[in-house]
Order: C-alpha cells, then sequence, then structure tokens
C-alpha cells in the first residue's frame, strides 16, 4: 500500500470522527511520519489538515496577566541620583524601604538578590518594601536588565545615575562603593541603617523586625544614628 494510500485513509478516518463527535486519537492510529515525508503527494495532502491538526499556540502571554514589575513586563532601567531615590520611597507612604545596590559583574549579588526577594514577600505586607538599584555603567544598562531577567526578580529597580561619586554619598558617606551593598530608609528617607558587602539573612532580619515594631537598632558596624534630612 502507497505512503499516499495510508495519508488519504487516516485524514478519512479523521474527519469521520469529527463528524461523530469527535474521538480521541493515538499516536498509533498515525501514519509513519517517515513514510509519508518521502511522498511529495502525500506531504500535499498533509498541508490541506483539519485546523484541529494547527501547532499549539505560542504566543507569550499578554501583559496583564503578568505581575506588574516582573521580568516579563520590565521596560529599560531608569535612571535615579541618590536625591531622586529617595524622594520615590518617601513619597511611596511605606514604613520604610531596604535598597540593596548591586551589579551584573557582581558575584555576591547574584546570591543576595534572591534571598531579599524572598524577605520582601514576608516585609511588603508589614509595610516594608525591598528596591534594587544597579551601579552598572549607562551603557551597559542591557546587561543590567539581563541579570534581573536571569534571576526571574520582579523587585522594583533603578539605574544610578552618574557621577557615580555624588551618588554614593547621597545613599551613605560612609558606603567607599564595595558590592552588595544595603541600605535602609525609614518613611523620611532618612538612613537608619547600612550593610556594606554581602548581608546574609540572620544579620538582615532582626534589624528589619527591630525596625518594624519601634525597638531600638542594633548598634553594630552598619547602624546609622538618625539625622534629620538635610542635615
Amino acid at each position: 500500500m502507497s505512503s499516499l494510500t495510508i495519508a488519504r485513509r487516516f485524514f478519512a478516518s479523521a474527519a469521520l470522527c469529527a463528524l461523530a463527535g469527535g474521538c480521541r486519537c493515538s499516536d498509533e492510529a498515525r501514519p509513519d511520519p517517515a513514510a509519508v515525508a518521502g511522498d511529495e503527494t502525500a506531504n500535499e495532502t498533509a498541508e490541506e489538515a483539519s485546523p484541529d491538526e494547527a501547532a499549539p499556540d505560542e504566543t507569550e502571554p499578554s501583559p496583564e496577566s503578568a505581575p506588574a514589575g516582573s521580568a516579563a513586563t520590565r521596560g529599560a532601567l531608569e535612571l535615579v541620583t541618590a536625591e531622586a531615590l529617595i524622594a520615590k520611597l518617601k513619597a511611596s507612604g511605606r514604613k520604610g524601604t531596604l535598597v540593596n545596590a548591586w551589579a551584573s559583574f557582581c558575584g555576591p549579588c547574584k546570591r543576595e538578590i534572591p534571598m531579599l526577594e524572598a524577605l520582601a514577600k514576608k516585609l511588603r505586607p508589614r509595610g516594608l518594601d525591598v528596591v534594587l538599584v544597579s551601579v552598572d555603567e549607562p551603557d551597559d544598562r542591557a546587561k543590567a536588565d539581563a541579570f534581573l531577567r536571569e534571576l526571574g526578580t520582579g523587585l522594583t529597580s533603578y539605574l544610578a545615575e552618574r557621577p557615580l561619586g555624588a551618588f554614593k554619598r547621597g545613599m551613605n558617606p560612609r558606603w567607599p562603593g564595595m558590592l552588595p551593598a544595603s541600605f535602609l530608609f525609614d518613611a523620611d528617607g532618612v538612613l537608619r541603617y547600612y550593610w556594606g558587602g554581602e548581608a546574609f539573612e540572620p544579620e538582615v532580619v532582626p534589624v528589619l523586625d527591630a525596625f518594624l515594631v519601634g525597638q531600638p537598632l542594633p548598634r553594630g558596624e552598619g547602624f546609622t544614628p538618625p539625622v534629620a534630612p538635610g542635615n
């Protein structure tokens, strides 16, 4: 029996199934693809297959179905100065914000950001947000964005404006620039605590818990006494 005859019988059977109200077709009932592939006439017949045989829809989910700020909806990272970033934190109306500075070339940052994102899910209902700011060069914005996409983070993210020295001083004059670095700001945009270098969950959580319930913060190396904005 020719491969053309096999193909015609297969599609005729499929049509009868459709008329009968539909039937489930196993892979065993399909013709051998290798047998059909070598026959041009059979290929032409296959092109006339029912729409039911069409390939599944591979279109990406619409932006409406993706969470705000997720990798699926993120655009180019917004450039911010330290002053502009702190103004955004004050305008958010949150009790506080943990800002994490990172870069696409920073190995420890790749470990720390997923930890901070997991914490953010627990902290957000308590009034504290986690925000990321990259110190990559503006020309490397695509690398920074690719880094975030690779991690799949949905945290709000920015890119530090140049000159970087001014950004560092605006965030914390005591920050020499090591990465990663994290900064805890209160609702008034006042720096309350600072972690220079990679911070681990057991180090971060006690400080954030104390901050959220109004208890004195640990007076470690990162403790920053509250100072009125502008002083």
